[in-house]
């Protein structure tokens, strides 16, 4: 079954850790988020805010974000919101394209993360949010750790720890039933595809794909872009995470930042306060 793997393979000092708190700026994607009914995130209000710390330190960080070294990252993967006509934010669905809409990222921590966006479009994204894609070196600093962990969660792949282990064939075809004629933009960025059981799962829902700082699925899930020009995402997903890569090594070069299918996804970065 070489289509199945070359497919696959194409959707191919101590760091300071420290979670961060509201701050008094608007932070789209707190936490207290929930799956709606086109299964985005859905914030509980138009313009979604972080809410109150309780007059502690604000710390460094903006809501669902821990500082890793001298960079945030956001404790799950990134959903979108969407601006309404009304001018309004108001959650997007994770399973269609992102398009000419105006976009901003949260933290889907509890929903469904954004795939089916490229890299060019999850930059923009982060940027509307006052953040930014996480680099290459941030983004497996985050995965790895100061000592240099395989995966998220240790030196040990753990089968039932994340969600690298899809059951069926390959999704694509597990939707279209055929391997004729689907490979192309049309058929991989077909919203079905991740509305299938047991493919992407809400941030956070795999509870031991976490890292020691508190960092969920930088493993597995959806493929994460990176701020890179030439194109580049990383961590592997649901249906493949070690063709290109063991564990936090995995990385996919093959596509330029436009690309997009029903297996890419992002997180944000941004910089301490």
């Amino acid at each position: 079954m070489i289509w199945v793997w070359a497919l696959l393979g194409c959707a191919g000092s101590d760091s300071t850790i420290r979670r961060g708190a509201a701050d008094g700026r608007d932070q789209p994607g707190s936490s207290d988020t929930a799956v709606s009914d086109s299964g985005g995130t859905d914030s509980g209000s138009g313009d979604s805010g972080s809410g109150d710390s309780g007059g502690g330190d604000p710390g460094p960080c903006p809501l669902d974000m821990v500082l890793v070294d001298t960079a945030c990252v956001d404790v799950a993967e990134g959903g979108l919101e969407v601006r309404d006509d009304d001018g309004s934010w108001v959650a997007g669905s994770p399973y269609l394209l992102v398009d000419d809409q105006e976009v901003r990222a949260v933290v889907a921590l509890g929903s469904v993360p954004q795939a089916y966006i490229s890299g060019e479009e999850a930059a923009v994204a982060c940027e509307a949010s006052g953040k930014r894609l996480c680099t290459s070196d941030e983004w497996l600093l985050a995965c790895q750790g100061a000592a240099g962990r395989v995966f998220p969660y240790g030196d040990t792949h753990d089968p039932t720890a994340c969600n690298d282990s899809y059951a069926g064939g390959h999704p694509v075809v597990d939707y279209f039933g055929t391997s004729e004629g689907i490979w192309d933009a049309e058929h991989m960025n077909d919203p079905g595809i991740n509305q299938q059981e047991g493919t992407v799962a809400a941030g956070g829902a795999h509870v031991d794909c976490v890292t020691p700082e508190g960092v969920f699925d930088l493993h597995g899930n959806l493929h994460e872009w990176v701020a890179d020009a030439e194109g580049v995402f990383r961590g592997g997903f649901y249906a493949d995470a070690e063709i290109n890569g063991v564990g936090c090594s995995y990385r996919t070069g093959a596509h330029t930042a436009t690309y997009h299918d029903y297996s890419t996804g992002f997180r944000c970065c941004a910089d301490p306060s």
